[in-house]
């Protein structure tokens, strides 16, 4: 009885386990596919290039583009 009830928990981890990961990477898809990812990428890049110096800012492409 006992070794049956532990392969049912395993059986319901192992299903909850997938679920969740099939969710992260539908999120994380979504996520690109709207330029989200684009947007949060840019205004990290500026806030990046702000917070340097000129001089510094001026030598990095991703600063002058």
């Amino acid at each position: 009885m006992t070794n049956r009830m532990e392969c049912w928990r395993i059986a319901l981890l192992s299903v909850i386990i997938t679920l969740a990961v099939l969710i992260v990477l539908a999120f994380i898809i979504a996520v690109v596919q709207t330029g989200t990812a684009e947007v949060i990428k840019d205004s990290l890049i500026d806030e990046y290039c702000s917070s340097i110096p000129l001089t510094e800012a001026r030598e990095l492409e991703v600063c002058n583009d």
